[in-house]
């Protein structure tokens, strides 16, 4: 049987739940705003799973882990393109002693539970299931409960419902403020919230900047409420198609600097 069609009428955890009660072996994908996530499942059980930039976002997280630091990532990352990306930036860092098998296997259970979450809160998209089919062949390979990753992931769309009650509509592009009620700029701002804050530059809506974090799906979102309330950003009336042009983006990046001179005049 065909598995495929549109999230708005068949939601995600619902095909993750037909996929695992079915026991079935192939690879799920997902399209959302002209991004594919792939998922690998063997007899029901999720084993694999990678979004974009899904190299980096390892990256990313072994760093914070404390596994590895920047000049590792960056040396291992130009290793990859030597290699012409045929092989996985985990097994790189493996091969040249960097981290070991279970360093990896935490932040990879790690990275595919939360891009499992992520596609949990999505609305809008197409799926196919191939059955028997996987696009890469993977020396790393997880079994994660499907039905365990669902019940997290309800649990946490309760958080993403009030979360979303106190943000704009996610069509709308968010744009830093040019002036703040935060005259004595004595924020304290996580490394998160200023990531998040950078995105901010009137061109993207809140959907592309969550696709653009690194971090579960309610990370961004709980930041974004944060800048909210310090009056920090605010969204724009207009559609994002209708922001393309640079002194925009230039004028954007200049606030950015103006909140960072000034923040760091105060501390």
């Amino acid at each position: 049987m065909d598995l495929q069609g549109k999230i708005e009428k068949f939601n995600v955890p619902e095909i993750f739940q037909l996929i695992s009660t079915g026991r079935r072996t192939g690879t799920l994908g997902i399209v959302r705003n002209r991004r594919a996530t792939m998922f690998y499942f063997n007899e029901g059980q999720i084993t694999y799973a990678y979004s974009p930039d899904g190299n980096s976002r390892l990256g990313h997280r072994l760093i914070k882990k404390g596994f590895i630091d920047d000049k590792t990532i960056t040396e291992s990352l130009s290793d990859q393109k030597k290699h012409h990306g045929q092989k996985r930036l985990g097994r790189i860092l493996i091969d040249a002693d960097k981290i070991d098998d279970k360093q990896l296997e935490s932040v990879l259970i790690e990275q595919v539970s939360d891009t499992v979450y992520r596609v949990m809160g999505w609305d809008k998209g197409v799926f196919k299931f191939y059955d028997n089919k996987f696009p890469t062949e993977e020396d790393q390979s997880l079994s994660l409960s499907t039905e365990g990753l669902i019940l997290e992931g309800a649990k946490r769309a309760d958080d993403l419902k009030h979360l979303r009650s106190k943000l704009p509509a996610f069509d709308k592009p968010l744009m830093i403020k040019k002036s703040t009620n935060s005259s004595e700029m004595d924020l304290k701002l996580t490394a998160d919230q200023w990531n998040i804050l950078a995105l901010c530059d009137g061109r993207r809506a809140i959907d592309d900047i969550v696709d653009r974090s690194d971090d579960n799906l309610l990370t961004p979102l709980k930041a974004l409420v944060k800048l909210l309330e310090l009056d920090l950003i605010e969204p724009l009336p207009i559609n994002v198609a209708e922001i393309n042009d640079v002194s925009h983006l230039e004028l954007q990046v200049g606030k950015l600097a103006d909140l960072l001179d000034k923040f760091l005049a105060n501390n």
